[in-house]
């Protein structure tokens, strides 16, 4: 069975997109990502964030706080 995400709210390539925009550093480090069929991020890791981008990831996707 295949599920899309039919709103396009969010996709990984998108969310991934504004990760390396937003914070550059992120470019070439591993990342994991994990979205459900709505589009809402259900885990993201990220080694060495400070507390300050987790603050800019979560209000830019609030279901991650």
């Amino acid at each position: 069975m295949k599920l899309e995400n039919k709103n396009k709210l969010n996709d990984i390539d998108s969310i991934s997109n504004w990760l390396i925009k937003t914070f550059p550093k992120l470019r070439g480090r591993p990342m994991s990502l994990e979205i459900n069929s709505q589009g809402k991020i259900n885990f993201l890791d990220i080694p060495d964030l400070t507390l300050a981008d987790k603050k800019i990831i979560s209000k830019k996707y609030p279901e991650l706080s």
